[in-house]
């Protein structure tokens, strides 16, 4: 009998803010000490409507290797600044550091698996394996999006996920 294959079950809805909210919650040890704060600003569209379809815990884990690396490179004191903008069938979630910013080699490679940016640049001595944005970048695919870096016009990294906005 060819019965036809069953249709995946539809992803569960995930809130980008209150997962973003969470991570953070996660992160708080090591941001509190260093003063590291964060700011969460949502676009006047996303206002509660940045919901998308999927995986609530490899969402975390995209956010929460998004947040903690721009912990890493944070100086003491200055914030992160998350942002999520939604529209056109897209939410599109920005994270700034105050950092060092990112160099042309960091910007082509850094999503590549293993790939360490200039230890000099991190604030934080905790080291990393080179596979946090490689798993952001396989995450954020598998759910339909992308996800690019570039340096803040007024300094620190940039880097942005996209995601298709929950029908």
């Amino acid at each position: 009998e060819n019965a036809m294959p069953a249709a995946p079950a539809p992803r569960p809805p995930v809130a980008l803010r209150t997962l973003v909210e969470q991570v953070w919650s996660g992160l708080r040890p090591l941001a509190d000490p260093r003063g590291v704060t964060l700011q969460l600003a949502e676009g006047p569209a996303a206002d509660g409507a940045a919901v998308v379809r999927g995986d609530s815990s490899r969402l975390h884990r995209l956010f929460y290797n998004l947040l903690d690396n721009a912990l890493r490179y944070s100086p003491d004191g200055e914030p992160v600044a998350v942002d999520l903008r939604c529209g056109g069938g897209w939410c599109r979630v920005t994270v700034r550091d105050r950092g060092p910013g990112l160099s042309g080699e960091d910007q082509e490679r850094m999503f590549e698996r293993f790939y360490r940016g200039d230890p000099s640049r991190a604030r934080s001595r905790r080291g990393g394996s080179g596979l946090g944005l490689a798993i952001v970048r396989q995450i954020a695919l598998t759910h339909g999006g992308r996800v690019q870096a570039t340096n803040h016009p007024e300094g620190g990294a940039l880097l942005e996920v996209q995601l298709p906005l929950a029908a």
